[in-house]
């Protein structure tokens, strides 16, 4: 099973959370970090919601990981390739390549909800929208799979208990 709440993936991101982050980071720049109260210093530190830092680059390529190796158990293949992000780290056009691509991936070795968004096309001009679409996806994705484990697990109990297997008949 996967431990979806520990993913702790993001996507309920809106439009005020970017205007946030956004004032934010001007009240930094022009008076600098001293400038925030104790709890938004947490809260910058923490990673503003509205921004797309290494804190949600992070999420996502360890998320990506997880569920892959957990699809990988049970015979599907997500050939992955995940990294980890340092505070100084660009991410560039082929790295932000990769980073979608690792969910294509995950969305084609498994399923995805007929309600799931779409994956968005480049990260390039990536919106808080589809920024949590990318987040949605792997959270579809994990819940279909957790899904699927406690179906088969029910089934298997229901078959054993009928043929007097279960339990050492």
């Amino acid at each position: 099973m996967i431990d979806i709440e520990a993913l702790g993936l993001v996507f309920d991101r809106t439009h005020g959370d970017v205007v946030y982050a956004a004032s934010q980071v001007r009240k930094v720049k022009e008076h600098g970090i001293g400038s925030l109260t104790p709890d938004e210093v947490t809260e910058w530190f923490k990673g503003l919601k509205g921004r797309y830092t290494k804190t949600d680059l992070n999420r996502v390529e360890s998320a990506v990981q997880i569920i892959a190796d957990n699809l990988f158990k049970y015979g599907y293949w997500a050939k992955v390739s995940t990294r980890g992000w340092e505070y100084l780290d660009v991410p560039d056009d082929p790295e932000m390549a990769r980073y979608c691509n690792n969910v294509w991936l995950i969305i084609q070795a498994y399923f995805v909800m007929l309600t799931s968004p779409a994956l968005p096309d480049d990260m390039e001009r990536l919106t808080f929208g589809g920024a949590n679409d990318v987040e949605r996806i792997l959270f579809d994705v994990a819940s279909l799979f957790n899904n699927m484990l406690r179906t088969v697990d029910f089934a298997w109990t229901l078959g054993m208990a009928h043929t007097g297997i279960y339990g050492g008949y």
